[in-house]
Protein backbone atom coordinates (compact mmCIF):
# COMPACT_ATOMS: atom_id res chain seq x y z
CA UNK A 1 0.00 0.00 0.00
CA UNK A 2 2.20 2.70 1.44
CA UNK A 3 2.20 6.25 0.01
CA UNK A 4 -0.82 5.01 -2.11
CA UNK A 5 -3.25 3.39 0.50
CA UNK A 6 -4.10 7.33 1.55
CA UNK A 7 -5.29 7.80 -1.92
CA UNK A 8 -7.12 4.45 -2.26
CA UNK A 9 -9.58 4.75 0.74
CA UNK A 10 -10.95 8.38 -0.35
CA UNK A 11 -11.25 7.16 -4.07
CA UNK A 12 -13.13 4.17 -3.60
CA UNK A 13 -15.25 5.54 -1.18
CA UNK A 14 -16.95 8.21 -3.72
CA UNK A 15 -19.08 5.14 -4.33
CA UNK A 16 -22.09 5.49 -2.45
CA UNK A 17 -23.46 3.01 -0.03
CA UNK A 18 -26.35 2.83 -2.79
CA UNK A 19 -25.69 4.62 -5.42
CA UNK A 20 -23.57 6.88 -7.15
CA UNK A 21 -23.12 10.23 -5.82
CA UNK A 22 -23.80 13.00 -7.64
CA UNK A 23 -21.61 15.84 -8.59
CA UNK A 24 -23.75 19.08 -8.96
CA UNK A 25 -27.02 18.17 -10.39
CA UNK A 26 -30.88 18.51 -9.14
CA UNK A 27 -32.13 15.06 -6.87
CA UNK A 28 -34.70 12.76 -8.99
CA UNK A 29 -37.36 13.36 -6.47
CA UNK A 30 -40.50 11.74 -5.37
CA UNK A 31 -43.56 13.26 -4.25
CA UNK A 32 -46.19 11.30 -2.01
CA UNK A 33 -43.63 9.25 -0.20
CA UNK A 34 -42.33 9.53 3.17
CA UNK A 35 -41.01 13.54 4.37
CA UNK A 36 -41.92 14.66 1.08
CA UNK A 37 -39.51 15.60 -2.02
CA UNK A 38 -36.03 16.02 -1.16
CA UNK A 39 -33.74 18.92 -1.67
CA UNK A 40 -31.04 18.98 -4.04
CA UNK A 41 -27.95 16.05 -4.27
CA UNK A 42 -24.87 17.27 -4.19
CA UNK A 43 -21.19 16.51 -2.85
CA UNK A 44 -21.07 19.65 -0.11
CA UNK A 45 -17.72 21.28 -0.33
CA UNK A 46 -16.71 23.83 2.43
CA UNK A 47 -18.27 24.79 5.65
CA UNK A 48 -21.15 22.67 3.86
CA UNK A 49 -18.93 20.02 3.99
CA UNK A 50 -17.95 20.10 7.64
CA UNK A 51 -21.49 20.69 8.63
CA UNK A 52 -22.55 17.94 7.23
CA UNK A 53 -19.34 16.02 8.64
CA UNK A 54 -20.21 17.11 12.44
CA UNK A 55 -23.51 16.07 11.48
CA UNK A 56 -22.66 12.52 10.88
CA UNK A 57 -19.96 12.65 13.83
CA UNK A 58 -22.41 13.42 16.08
CA UNK A 59 -24.66 10.87 15.06
CA UNK A 60 -22.58 8.17 15.40
CA UNK A 61 -21.78 9.15 18.99
CA UNK A 62 -25.53 9.10 19.53
CA UNK A 63 -25.44 5.51 18.28
CA UNK A 64 -22.61 4.70 20.41
CA UNK A 65 -24.56 6.25 23.32
CA UNK A 66 -27.28 4.04 22.89
CA UNK A 67 -25.21 1.10 22.25
CA UNK A 68 -23.36 1.06 25.37
CA UNK A 69 -26.12 2.61 27.54
CA UNK A 70 -26.41 -0.29 29.14
CA UNK A 71 -23.05 -1.86 29.58
CA UNK A 72 -22.60 -0.22 32.82
CA UNK A 73 -26.29 -1.01 34.41
CA UNK A 74 -26.50 -4.47 33.94
CA UNK A 75 -26.18 -5.41 37.86
CA UNK A 76 -28.58 -2.83 38.04
CA UNK A 77 -31.55 -4.43 35.72
CA UNK A 78 -30.72 -7.87 37.25
CA UNK A 79 -31.47 -6.23 40.77
CA UNK A 80 -33.80 -3.99 39.87
CA UNK A 81 -36.23 -6.26 37.56
CA UNK A 82 -35.36 -9.58 39.74
CA UNK A 83 -34.01 -11.46 37.18
CA UNK A 84 -30.61 -13.36 36.03
CA UNK A 85 -27.72 -11.42 34.78
CA UNK A 86 -28.53 -14.11 31.33
CA UNK A 87 -31.73 -12.37 31.50
CA UNK A 88 -30.42 -8.98 32.37
CA UNK A 89 -27.77 -8.99 29.25
CA UNK A 90 -31.09 -9.21 26.34
CA UNK A 91 -31.12 -5.68 26.84
CA UNK A 92 -27.39 -5.98 25.00
CA UNK A 93 -28.19 -8.57 23.11
CA UNK A 94 -32.13 -8.00 21.93
CA UNK A 95 -30.50 -4.37 21.11
CA UNK A 96 -27.78 -6.19 18.65
CA UNK A 97 -29.96 -8.49 16.93
CA UNK A 98 -32.22 -5.50 16.10
CA UNK A 99 -29.51 -3.45 14.59
CA UNK A 100 -27.82 -6.40 12.88
CA UNK A 101 -30.63 -6.61 11.11
CA UNK A 102 -31.25 -3.40 10.40
CA UNK A 103 -27.81 -2.82 9.16
CA UNK A 104 -28.51 -5.23 6.59
CA UNK A 105 -31.17 -3.34 5.12
CA UNK A 106 -29.39 0.19 5.39
CA UNK A 107 -28.06 0.09 2.05
CA UNK A 108 -31.36 -0.79 0.38
CA UNK A 109 -33.55 2.10 2.47
CA UNK A 110 -31.05 4.52 1.94
CA UNK A 111 -31.65 3.89 -2.10
CA UNK A 112 -35.11 4.10 -1.58
CA UNK A 113 -35.07 7.18 0.73
CA UNK A 114 -32.43 8.67 0.94
CA UNK A 115 -29.50 10.07 3.24
CA UNK A 116 -32.07 12.78 4.92
CA UNK A 117 -35.01 10.74 5.62
CA UNK A 118 -33.04 8.26 7.11
CA UNK A 119 -30.75 10.34 8.91
CA UNK A 120 -33.87 11.96 10.25
CA UNK A 121 -35.94 8.78 11.41
CA UNK A 122 -33.21 7.34 12.61
CA UNK A 123 -33.06 10.71 15.04
CA UNK A 124 -37.09 10.33 15.70
CA UNK A 125 -36.55 6.65 16.15
CA UNK A 126 -33.59 7.45 19.12
CA UNK A 127 -35.79 10.00 20.74
CA UNK A 128 -39.28 7.54 20.54
CA UNK A 129 -37.23 4.71 22.27
CA UNK A 130 -35.31 6.97 24.88
CA UNK A 131 -38.72 8.58 25.97
CA UNK A 132 -40.29 5.00 26.11
CA UNK A 133 -37.10 3.66 28.28
CA UNK A 134 -37.45 6.91 30.89
CA UNK A 135 -41.36 5.90 31.09
CA UNK A 136 -41.26 2.11 31.15
CA UNK A 137 -43.32 0.22 33.85
CA UNK A 138 -41.51 -3.25 33.83
CA UNK A 139 -38.61 -4.75 32.19
CA UNK A 140 -40.98 -5.59 29.25
CA UNK A 141 -40.83 -2.03 28.50
CA UNK A 142 -37.42 -1.41 29.16
CA UNK A 143 -36.61 -3.67 26.72
CA UNK A 144 -39.09 -2.98 23.84
CA UNK A 145 -37.36 0.96 24.21
CA UNK A 146 -33.81 -0.73 23.82
CA UNK A 147 -35.07 -2.59 20.48
CA UNK A 148 -36.81 0.76 18.98
CA UNK A 149 -33.40 2.41 19.73
CA UNK A 150 -31.54 -0.56 18.38
CA UNK A 151 -32.66 1.21 14.74
CA UNK A 152 -30.92 3.84 15.19
CA UNK A 153 -27.65 1.85 15.25
CA UNK A 154 -28.70 -0.13 12.51
CA UNK A 155 -28.82 2.72 10.19
CA UNK A 156 -26.46 5.34 11.42
CA UNK A 157 -23.07 3.07 11.26
CA UNK A 158 -22.97 1.80 8.11
CA UNK A 159 -24.55 4.58 6.28
CA UNK A 160 -22.47 7.69 8.35
CA UNK A 161 -19.41 5.30 7.41
CA UNK A 162 -19.86 5.72 3.93
CA UNK A 163 -21.17 9.09 4.14
CA UNK A 164 -17.74 10.16 6.17
CA UNK A 165 -15.72 8.38 3.01
CA UNK A 166 -17.77 9.89 -0.09
CA UNK A 167 -17.39 13.45 1.09
CA UNK A 168 -13.90 13.62 3.21
CA UNK A 169 -11.30 15.72 1.63
CA UNK A 170 -9.29 13.41 -0.93
CA UNK A 171 -6.24 11.82 0.32
CA UNK A 172 -7.69 11.75 4.11
CA UNK A 173 -9.90 8.78 3.75
CA UNK A 174 -8.83 6.77 6.63
CA UNK A 175 -7.89 9.62 8.87
CA UNK A 176 -11.80 10.51 8.52
CA UNK A 177 -12.88 7.20 9.21
CA UNK A 178 -10.54 7.42 12.60
CA UNK A 179 -12.38 10.38 13.71
CA UNK A 180 -15.52 8.82 13.11
CA UNK A 181 -14.37 5.74 15.14
CA UNK A 182 -12.56 8.26 17.69
CA UNK A 183 -16.05 9.97 17.86
CA UNK A 184 -17.37 6.43 18.70
CA UNK A 185 -14.88 6.46 21.28
CA UNK A 186 -15.91 9.14 22.70
CA UNK A 187 -19.65 8.01 23.24
CA UNK A 188 -18.62 4.48 24.75
CA UNK A 189 -16.27 7.02 27.16
CA UNK A 190 -18.76 9.04 28.54
CA UNK A 191 -21.74 6.55 28.06
CA UNK A 192 -20.65 4.58 31.28
CA UNK A 193 -19.39 7.72 33.42
CA UNK A 194 -22.51 9.97 32.93
CA UNK A 195 -25.22 6.55 33.25
CA UNK A 196 -23.07 5.56 35.93
CA UNK A 197 -23.68 9.18 37.91
CA UNK A 198 -27.31 8.89 37.04
CA UNK A 199 -27.25 5.32 38.45
CA UNK A 200 -26.12 6.07 41.41
CA UNK A 201 -28.29 9.21 41.83
CA UNK A 202 -31.38 8.70 40.33
CA UNK A 203 -32.10 5.44 39.15
CA UNK A 204 -32.29 3.13 36.04
CA UNK A 205 -34.80 4.73 34.19
CA UNK A 206 -33.01 8.11 34.16
CA UNK A 207 -30.04 7.06 31.96
CA UNK A 208 -32.25 6.98 28.65
CA UNK A 209 -32.58 11.07 29.51
CA UNK A 210 -28.96 11.41 27.60
CA UNK A 211 -29.83 10.11 24.72
CA UNK A 212 -33.38 11.71 24.29
CA UNK A 213 -32.10 15.05 24.73
CA UNK A 214 -28.71 14.31 22.12
CA UNK A 215 -31.42 12.81 19.56
CA UNK A 216 -33.47 15.86 19.82
CA UNK A 217 -31.12 18.41 19.37
CA UNK A 218 -29.82 16.46 16.38
CA UNK A 219 -32.96 16.42 14.70
CA UNK A 220 -33.39 19.97 14.79
CA UNK A 221 -30.06 20.31 13.65
CA UNK A 222 -30.12 17.82 10.86
CA UNK A 223 -33.59 19.99 9.32
CA UNK A 224 -31.21 22.36 8.86
CA UNK A 225 -27.95 20.60 7.86
CA UNK A 226 -28.76 17.40 6.04
CA UNK A 227 -29.20 17.11 2.43
CA UNK A 228 -28.49 13.88 0.18
CA UNK A 229 -25.29 13.03 -1.51
CA UNK A 230 -26.67 10.07 -2.98
CA UNK A 231 -29.44 9.46 -6.07
CA UNK A 232 -32.60 7.64 -4.99
CA UNK A 233 -33.92 4.51 -6.60
CA UNK A 234 -36.57 2.55 -6.48
CA UNK A 235 -35.46 -0.12 -4.54
CA UNK A 236 -37.07 -3.15 -3.54
CA UNK A 237 -36.78 -4.38 0.31
CA UNK A 238 -36.88 -7.93 0.65
CA UNK A 239 -39.09 -8.78 3.69
CA UNK A 240 -37.76 -12.87 3.59
CA UNK A 241 -34.53 -11.72 4.11
CA UNK A 242 -34.99 -9.55 6.65
CA UNK A 243 -37.56 -12.16 8.69
CA UNK A 244 -34.62 -14.58 8.06
CA UNK A 245 -31.90 -12.79 9.15
CA UNK A 246 -33.78 -11.96 12.54
CA UNK A 247 -34.52 -15.39 13.16
CA UNK A 248 -31.52 -16.96 12.94
CA UNK A 249 -29.03 -14.65 14.43
CA UNK A 250 -32.17 -14.50 17.54
CA UNK A 251 -31.80 -18.27 17.46
CA UNK A 252 -28.40 -19.13 17.31
CA UNK A 253 -27.72 -15.81 20.56
CA UNK A 254 -29.97 -17.26 22.21
CA UNK A 255 -28.89 -20.40 22.05
CA UNK A 256 -25.36 -19.02 22.91
CA UNK A 257 -26.46 -17.01 25.96
CA UNK A 258 -28.38 -20.14 27.83
CA UNK A 259 -25.65 -23.09 26.49
CA UNK A 260 -24.07 -22.94 30.13
CA UNK A 261 -27.14 -23.56 31.55
CA UNK A 262 -29.32 -25.88 29.42
CA UNK A 263 -26.81 -27.57 26.82
CA UNK A 264 -29.23 -29.56 24.49
CA UNK A 265 -31.71 -27.30 24.01
CA UNK A 266 -29.42 -24.62 23.53
CA UNK A 267 -27.21 -26.36 20.64
CA UNK A 268 -30.39 -27.25 19.12
CA UNK A 269 -31.20 -23.74 18.88
CA UNK A 270 -27.91 -22.43 17.82
CA UNK A 271 -28.34 -25.36 14.92
CA UNK A 272 -31.45 -23.94 13.40
CA UNK A 273 -30.21 -20.19 13.80
CA UNK A 274 -26.89 -21.39 11.83
CA UNK A 275 -29.40 -23.32 9.21
CA UNK A 276 -31.58 -19.81 8.70
CA UNK A 277 -28.64 -17.57 9.05
CA UNK A 278 -27.35 -20.20 5.56
CA UNK A 279 -30.57 -19.40 4.15
CA UNK A 280 -30.29 -16.05 4.34
CA UNK A 281 -27.18 -15.91 2.42
CA UNK A 282 -27.97 -18.47 -0.12
CA UNK A 283 -30.98 -16.42 -0.76
CA UNK A 284 -28.81 -13.01 -1.33
CA UNK A 285 -26.97 -14.74 -4.01
CA UNK A 286 -30.19 -15.72 -5.89
CA UNK A 287 -32.14 -12.77 -6.00
CA UNK A 288 -32.70 -9.88 -8.37
CA UNK A 289 -32.36 -7.28 -5.05
CA UNK A 290 -30.78 -8.60 -2.41
CA UNK A 291 -30.96 -7.28 0.88
CA UNK A 292 -27.38 -7.24 1.79
CA UNK A 293 -24.83 -7.90 -1.67
CA UNK A 294 -22.78 -10.69 0.00
CA UNK A 295 -20.43 -10.45 -3.30
CA UNK A 296 -17.64 -8.68 -0.95
CA UNK A 297 -16.98 -11.96 0.74
CA UNK A 298 -15.80 -13.42 -2.01
CA UNK A 299 -12.80 -11.43 -2.03
CA UNK A 300 -10.30 -13.77 0.29
CA UNK A 301 -8.53 -10.71 1.25
CA UNK A 302 -11.58 -8.83 2.68
CA UNK A 303 -13.48 -11.85 3.56
CA UNK A 304 -9.54 -12.75 6.03
CA UNK A 305 -9.57 -9.74 7.51
CA UNK A 306 -13.25 -9.89 8.32
CA UNK A 307 -12.57 -12.83 10.44
CA UNK A 308 -9.74 -11.35 12.13
CA UNK A 309 -12.15 -8.46 13.14
CA UNK A 310 -15.12 -10.69 14.60
CA UNK A 311 -12.93 -12.60 16.38
CA UNK A 312 -10.87 -9.67 17.54
CA UNK A 313 -14.13 -7.81 18.83
CA UNK A 314 -15.64 -10.55 20.06
CA UNK A 315 -12.55 -10.77 22.82
CA UNK A 316 -12.55 -7.01 23.27
CA UNK A 317 -16.26 -6.53 23.94
CA UNK A 318 -15.31 -8.52 27.02
CA UNK A 319 -14.42 -5.19 28.62
CA UNK A 320 -17.29 -3.65 28.25
CA UNK A 321 -19.52 -5.77 29.64
CA UNK A 322 -16.93 -7.71 32.17
CA UNK A 323 -14.91 -4.60 33.62
CA UNK A 324 -18.14 -3.46 34.95
CA UNK A 325 -19.90 -6.06 36.72
CA UNK A 326 -16.14 -6.93 38.10
CA UNK A 327 -15.87 -3.55 39.38
CA UNK A 328 -18.98 -3.42 40.68
CA UNK A 329 -19.94 -7.03 42.05
CA UNK A 330 -16.62 -7.58 43.20
CA UNK A 331 -14.63 -4.64 44.38
CA UNK A 332 -17.78 -2.78 45.62
CA UNK A 333 -17.80 0.00 43.31
CA UNK A 334 -20.84 2.06 42.67
CA UNK A 335 -21.75 2.25 39.03
CA UNK A 336 -20.87 6.13 39.08
CA UNK A 337 -17.01 5.22 40.32
CA UNK A 338 -17.14 1.84 38.13
CA UNK A 339 -18.09 4.39 34.62
CA UNK A 340 -15.69 6.89 35.55
CA UNK A 341 -12.99 4.23 36.12
CA UNK A 342 -14.28 2.50 32.36
CA UNK A 343 -14.10 6.48 30.82
CA UNK A 344 -9.87 7.24 31.07
CA UNK A 345 -9.13 3.73 29.17
CA UNK A 346 -12.03 4.28 26.34
CA UNK A 347 -10.63 7.61 26.07
CA UNK A 348 -7.34 5.44 24.87
CA UNK A 349 -9.01 4.05 22.44
CA UNK A 350 -10.58 7.05 20.38
CA UNK A 351 -7.12 8.90 21.00
CA UNK A 352 -5.43 5.52 19.30
CA UNK A 353 -8.17 5.47 16.74
CA UNK A 354 -7.06 8.52 15.42
CA UNK A 355 -3.06 7.39 15.73
CA UNK A 356 -4.05 4.12 14.01
CA UNK A 357 -5.73 5.73 10.94
CA UNK A 358 -2.80 8.68 10.68
CA UNK A 359 -0.06 5.46 10.47
CA UNK A 360 -2.41 3.55 8.63
CA UNK A 361 -2.37 6.23 5.73
CA UNK A 362 1.57 6.55 5.46
CA UNK A 363 2.17 3.04 5.80
CA UNK A 364 -0.66 0.51 6.11
CA UNK A 365 -1.24 -2.69 8.20
CA UNK A 366 2.27 -4.30 9.08
CA UNK A 367 3.37 -4.33 11.14
CA UNK A 368 0.22 -1.71 12.47
CA UNK A 369 -2.45 -4.30 12.89
CA UNK A 370 -0.20 -7.23 14.59
CA UNK A 371 1.03 -4.80 16.81
CA UNK A 372 -2.53 -3.52 18.05
CA UNK A 373 -3.42 -7.32 18.63
CA UNK A 374 -0.57 -8.10 20.90
CA UNK A 375 -1.24 -4.65 22.50
CA UNK A 376 -4.63 -6.38 23.52
CA UNK A 377 -3.92 -9.63 24.19
CA UNK A 378 -0.86 -8.35 26.51
CA UNK A 379 -3.11 -6.06 28.51
CA UNK A 380 -5.86 -8.95 29.24
CA UNK A 381 -3.09 -11.46 30.42
CA UNK A 382 -1.78 -8.83 32.88
CA UNK A 383 -5.94 -8.33 33.73
CA UNK A 384 -6.32 -11.44 34.75
CA UNK A 385 -3.37 -11.09 37.74
CA UNK A 386 -4.13 -8.15 38.63
CA UNK A 387 -7.65 -8.83 38.94
CA UNK A 388 -6.77 -11.79 40.72
CA UNK A 389 -5.37 -9.28 43.23
CA UNK A 390 -7.92 -7.07 43.53
CA UNK A 391 -5.48 -4.87 42.58
CA UNK A 392 -8.15 -2.45 40.71
CA UNK A 393 -5.70 0.60 39.76
CA UNK A 394 -3.33 -1.44 37.97
CA UNK A 395 -6.02 -3.30 36.38
CA UNK A 396 -7.59 -0.13 34.91
CA UNK A 397 -4.29 0.70 33.61
CA UNK A 398 -3.68 -2.90 31.94
CA UNK A 399 -7.57 -2.29 30.76
CA UNK A 400 -6.63 0.97 28.91
CA UNK A 401 -3.44 -0.79 27.30
CA UNK A 402 -6.10 -2.94 25.76
CA UNK A 403 -7.85 -0.03 24.65
CA UNK A 404 -5.26 1.31 23.24
CA UNK A 405 -4.83 -1.83 21.42
CA UNK A 406 -8.13 -1.88 20.09
CA UNK A 407 -8.08 1.81 18.75
CA UNK A 408 -5.22 0.24 16.58
CA UNK A 409 -6.85 -2.65 15.06
CA UNK A 410 -10.61 -2.18 14.27
CA UNK A 411 -10.53 1.28 12.07
CA UNK A 412 -7.11 0.25 10.29
CA UNK A 413 -8.26 -3.56 9.54
CA UNK A 414 -11.55 -1.57 8.88
CA UNK A 415 -10.76 1.17 6.17
CA UNK A 416 -7.72 -1.89 4.83
CA UNK A 417 -10.82 -4.13 4.06
CA UNK A 418 -12.82 -1.66 2.38
CA UNK A 419 -9.71 -0.33 0.57
CA UNK A 420 -9.33 -4.48 -1.60
CA UNK A 421 -13.05 -3.74 -2.84
CA UNK A 422 -13.74 -2.56 -6.62
CA UNK A 423 -15.48 0.75 -6.36
CA UNK A 424 -18.47 -0.46 -6.86
CA UNK A 425 -18.69 -2.81 -3.74
CA UNK A 426 -17.35 -0.24 -1.56
CA UNK A 427 -21.02 0.07 -0.03
CA UNK A 428 -21.79 -3.59 0.02
CA UNK A 429 -18.53 -4.07 2.34
CA UNK A 430 -19.70 -1.42 4.34
CA UNK A 431 -22.73 -3.13 5.71
CA UNK A 432 -20.81 -6.02 5.70
CA UNK A 433 -18.47 -5.11 7.88
CA UNK A 434 -21.13 -3.10 10.29
CA UNK A 435 -23.11 -6.30 10.04
CA UNK A 436 -20.61 -8.57 11.52
CA UNK A 437 -19.39 -6.05 14.09
CA UNK A 438 -22.37 -6.24 15.93
CA UNK A 439 -22.93 -10.17 15.44
CA UNK A 440 -19.72 -10.34 16.81
CA UNK A 441 -20.43 -8.10 19.48
CA UNK A 442 -23.44 -10.40 20.39
CA UNK A 443 -21.58 -13.33 20.08
CA UNK A 444 -19.34 -12.12 22.31
CA UNK A 445 -21.70 -10.61 25.05
CA UNK A 446 -24.02 -13.83 24.67
CA UNK A 447 -20.92 -16.33 25.57
CA UNK A 448 -18.94 -13.87 28.10
CA UNK A 449 -22.18 -12.82 29.99
CA UNK A 450 -23.60 -15.79 29.61
CA UNK A 451 -21.09 -18.29 30.81
CA UNK A 452 -20.56 -15.94 33.85
CA UNK A 453 -24.01 -15.54 34.88
CA UNK A 454 -24.44 -19.63 35.14
CA UNK A 455 -20.83 -19.38 37.52
CA UNK A 456 -22.77 -16.69 39.39
CA UNK A 457 -25.98 -18.72 39.82
CA UNK A 458 -24.25 -21.67 40.98
CA UNK A 459 -21.29 -20.49 43.47
CA UNK A 460 -24.11 -18.19 45.30
CA UNK A 461 -26.50 -21.01 45.58
CA UNK A 462 -23.69 -23.01 47.20
CA UNK A 463 -23.08 -20.43 49.78
CA UNK A 464 -20.47 -18.23 48.12
CA UNK A 465 -20.21 -14.36 48.55
CA UNK A 466 -21.65 -11.82 45.87
CA UNK A 467 -18.32 -10.75 45.29
CA UNK A 468 -16.26 -14.03 45.11
CA UNK A 469 -18.59 -15.34 42.93
CA UNK A 470 -18.19 -12.40 40.58
CA UNK A 471 -14.32 -12.78 40.83
CA UNK A 472 -14.52 -16.50 39.97
CA UNK A 473 -16.96 -15.74 36.54
CA UNK A 474 -14.72 -12.83 35.55
CA UNK A 475 -11.51 -14.97 35.86
CA UNK A 476 -13.30 -18.07 33.88
CA UNK A 477 -14.45 -15.66 31.30
CA UNK A 478 -11.09 -13.62 30.81
CA UNK A 479 -9.32 -16.93 29.85
CA UNK A 480 -11.77 -17.71 27.27
CA UNK A 481 -11.37 -14.45 26.09
CA UNK A 482 -7.28 -14.06 26.17
CA UNK A 483 -7.88 -17.56 23.93
CA UNK A 484 -9.61 -16.32 21.72
CA UNK A 485 -7.88 -13.21 21.16
CA UNK A 486 -4.31 -15.44 21.15
CA UNK A 487 -5.84 -17.16 17.82
CA UNK A 488 -6.81 -13.44 16.30
CA UNK A 489 -3.12 -12.22 16.66
CA UNK A 490 -1.35 -15.19 14.89
CA UNK A 491 -4.11 -15.06 12.24
CA UNK A 492 -3.18 -11.00 12.43
CA UNK A 493 0.12 -11.49 11.88
CA UNK A 494 0.30 -13.93 8.86
CA UNK A 495 -2.84 -11.82 7.03
CA UNK A 496 -0.85 -9.05 7.70
CA UNK A 497 2.43 -9.88 6.88
CA UNK A 498 1.45 -11.91 3.51
CA UNK A 499 -0.77 -9.14 2.28
CA UNK A 500 2.38 -6.62 3.05
CA UNK A 501 4.38 -8.77 0.78
CA UNK A 502 2.13 -8.78 -2.00
CA UNK A 503 1.16 -5.35 -2.02
CA UNK A 504 4.62 -4.40 -2.21
CA UNK A 505 5.22 -3.18 1.79
CA UNK A 506 8.49 -3.65 3.02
Amino acid sequence: MGSSHSATVPGSAKTAVAAQPAAQKPAQTRSGRGLGSDPAVSIPTGRAMWAMMAMMLGSNLLASFNQSLMNIALDQVATDFHVSLSMANWMVLGFTIVAATVITMAAALLKRYGLRKIMLFGYVASLAGSLLGFLSWDFGAMFAARLIQALTVGLFFPVVTSVVLTIAPKGKGATMLAINSGAIGVGLAFAPLLAGLLLTYVGLHALFLIPAVMSAVLLVCGLKFLHNVYERQDQRIDVVSVLLSFAGLGAFIFGLNEVTRTLVPSLAFMAVGVAIVALFAWRQFHIADPLLNLSPLTHKKFAAGELLMMLGYAGSIYMSLLVPLYLEGTAGFSAFVAGALLAGPILCYAVSCFIGGRIEDKHGIWPLVPAGFLVILVGFVAVEFTSSQQLVVAMMLCVATSYAGVGLVFPTLKAADLDVLPRKLFAHGSSIHSTLVQIAGSLGSALFVGIMSADVDRLMASGATKAAAYASGFSHTLLISIGILTAALIGATVYARVRSRREGQH
